[in-house]
């Protein structure tokens, strides 16, 4: 396993003709939210698009989305209240439209920005993470914390018991060179 700074992805890409810049991504969304009575999880694995990365100008584009209905906490009365709070029926998706990237604080680190749709509301969103490549293939890790309110969302609850606003999320994608 080798990690990659954004720098030598970067050169990596100035100096190479053969690295594509159109990636398939495919991955998951792993959450972390509290209640008055402990802390859960879930997995949603249903994540996938495309990003178009232009090596010589840094430039970042693409679409990536995850199936909203695809939670899995390993409680199914939890994903029901997970899809009922998205509203799955009527917002089926939560997308990812990258804008640009920026270093991170260290340098295989990134900030990965642009704007996230959910529930109908989008709003700009810093995704900070690592990439590393493996195999060939592009491997990006990243981490960020949001509130169920700032999407127009109401939180879950169970015997008048409310899951608590802030969230905890995990992006995990790999890409393959199109």
């Amino acid at each position: 396993m080798r990690k990659v700074s954004w720098m030598a992805l970067l050169l990596a890409g100035i100096f190479s003709f053969t690295l594509a810049n159109e990636y398939v991504i495919n991955g998951k969304i792993v959450y972390e939210a509290r209640s008055p009575i402990g802390v859960f999880k879930g997995e949603n694995p249903a994540m996938s698009g495309t990003l178009v990365w232009n090596p010589h100008t840094g430039e970042v584009s693409g679409r990536i989305c995850v199936d909203l209905s695809a939670w899995d906490s390993g409680e199914p009365l939890r994903d029901k209240h997970t899809r009922t709070m998205f509203e799955t029926d009527s917002y089926p998706e939560g997308c990812f439209e990258p804008t640009g990237v920026r270093p991170g604080a260290s340098p295989d680190e990134v900030v990965l920005l642009g704007n996230l749709t959910l529930h109908g509301v989008t709003r700009p969103l810093e995704l900070p993470g690592k990439f590393r490549e493996e195999g060939g293939k592009l491997f990006f890790e990243g981490y960020f914390e949001t509130k169920i309110t700032d999407w127009e969302m109401k939180r879950p609850s169970m015997m008048g018991l409310k899951v608590k606003d802030l969230v905890k999320v995990w992006v995990y994608g790999e890409g393959v060179a199109r």
